[in-house]
């Protein structure tokens, strides 16, 4: 594991000194409402779609009074490189042949340039990757020693999940249902800490709202939405035009909501309700997220068997592309002088996030166009990371390009190494060992967790980063069972124990 390790370091400090400032997505500044309401108002407050442990990481240099594009990097680097340590645990703890898999599979994590990205870029996505590892960390080892402090521990991971992203949240059920099995045995001494682990996914729960989730999930689904709800009477007019141009787009060639429809859709519920609210309109904003809720509910219960077609078109939309960006002259100069100044609050914190006076647009777009350059090497890196992983992949599909005849249009097929990483969740969820209750809990977990995330979020493939080191474990554990099946013949008939782990 050193290699990997030295190889990270190596990589993240050639990041850095090549781009000593982080880059300003537009997502930023809803992170920034902490720090910012902190600073000016002297009040904490979470923005609407944000769990608190980013912002709260993102408040910290502000504290400090160190510039924010520099201390964020560095503690996301660092942070990625204790991940590289956390997955070689794993395939330590995992692997029967883990001294076989341990240096490619942490060389692989240590260099994957989407994650270094990400761990560059003022995000979420870095800091839930990793603790989505940190727990499956702490269940392996809870797994394996049900000791007091492991618990603790099995805890704070939950917690600091569900603080990531909303959608850690949902990593709760692993906690619960992981607990609960593990010490079925002995249930009655054991259920207080299945008490424990529900209470605190409740606590988290009412301390984290998010006000965009029912949203997000109703806009995916609003072209399958049927004539006729049982939840929204008489709401057909409002979502008609909505589904309409949606179907239409759709039949064109497969695509999907972007943020024009999802607002497109929050105005056709808020017209809705105030229009059935009988005069009481002051809570109708509020009310629309929760409202869709059960519209969405109801959409994908009447489409359930559709539904897996959906997510496995939205999966394959962009299954080729890079889960991040990349660092060239697009992304730090274009898309970021975008993000600055679309926000009046990149401005306001400038000095924050920079560590100089900038106090107009002009002295922003001077300092993005002198600190910031292109690094070819990690470009590179990138392209042709891509180029190996998608070569082997499913057919792809020619499609009539109705609007402009002279453009090919095509499906790309799904490259394999998915599938492959999806059979090994299966297969070792089924190996018996000390494992498999973790393994088989942790399997459910990630299949559905994907499949809600799949459902839910926008296209974009950076919604599947959470899983980009998980693919090459599970495809090394699928490898590894498949030679343990060859070789098992022979081994017992030398007498040596019929098991795969």
């Amino acid at each position: 594991m050193l290699p990997a390790l030295l190889l990270g370091l190596a990589l993240r400090v050639a990041l850095t000194v090549a781009l000593p400032y982080g880059i300003y997505h537009d997502d930023t500044p809803d992170f920034l409402t902490t720090p910012d309401r902190l600073l000016h108002d002297h009040r904490f407050e979470l923005h609407s779609k944000k769990t608190f442990l980013v912002p709260v990481v993102f408040t910290i240099p502000f504290l400090l009074h160190v510039p924010a594009l520099v201390f964020i990097p560095v503690l996301q680097h660092v942070l990625g490189l204790v991940m590289v340590g956390m997955i070689g645990l794993l395939i330590r703890l995992w692997f029967r042949a883990w001294k076989i898999f341990i240096l490619p599979l942490t060389l692989l994590a240590a260099a994957n340039p989407f994650l270094l990205w990400y761990e560059h870029t003022l995000m979420a996505e870095s800091l839930f990757l990793f603790t989505t590892v940190l727990l499956a960390v702490a269940g392996t080892l809870y797994a394996l020693d049900q000791s007091r402090g492991y618990f603790y521990f099995l805890l704070t991971a939950l917690f600091l999940e569900a603080g990531a992203r909303p959608e850690g949240k949902l990593l709760f059920g692993f906690g619960i249902v992981f607990v609960a099995l593990i010490h079925w045995r002995g249930w009655r001494s054991a259920w207080p800490r299945v008490a424990i682990v529900a209470g605190l996914a409740v606590l988290t729960s009412l301390i984290t709202p998010t006000a965009q989730a029912g949203l997000l999930l109703f806009t995916s689904v609003a072209r399958l939405t049927p004539t006729e709800l049982k939840s929204a009477p008489g709401f057909e007019p409002y979502i008609a035009p909505v589904r309409t141009d949606l179907q239409r787009r759709w039949e064109l060639k497969p695509s999907f909501p972007k943020v024009r429809d999802r607002r497109a859709v929050a105005d056709a519920v808020e017209r809705y309700l105030k229009d059935n609210a009988g005069g009481k309109t002051s809570k109708v904003h509020r009310s629309v997220n929760e409202f869709c809720k059960k519209l969405a509910a109801e959409t994908c219960v009447k489409n359930f068997g559709y539904l897996p077609i959906h997510i496995y078109h939205k999966f394959r939309a962009v299954a080729v592309e890079a889960p991040s960006g990349r660092f060239d002259n697009d992304w730090l100069y274009v898309q970021q002088r975008e993000a600055f100044m679309d926000s009046p609050r990149g401005l306001r914190m400038a000095r924050g996030l920079t560590g100089q006076d900038i106090t107009t647009t002009e002295q922003l777009r001077e300092f993005i166009d002198t600190q910031y350059g292109a690094v070819p090497w990690c470009n590179a890196l990138t392209e042709r990371w891509l180029h190996v992983v998608n070569h082997f992949r499913f057919p792809d599909l020619r499609v009539p390009n109705l609007e402009y005849p002279s453009v090919k249009l095509y499906h790309f097929g799904v490259p394999i190494y998915f599938l492959l990483g999806g059979i090994g969740v299966v297969v070792i969820a089924l190996r018996r060992g000390p494992l498999q209750v973790f393994h088989f809990v942790w399997a459910v977990t990630l299949l559905g967790f994907f499949y809600t995330i799949m459902l839910t979020a926008n296209v974009r493939p950076r919604f599947r980063i959470v899983f980009e080191p998980f693919w090459f474990i599970y495809l090394a554990l699928l490898l590894e069972c498949l030679v343990l099946a060859a070789v098992w013949p022979f081994r017992r008939s030398a007498g040596a124990p019929a098991r795969c782990s």
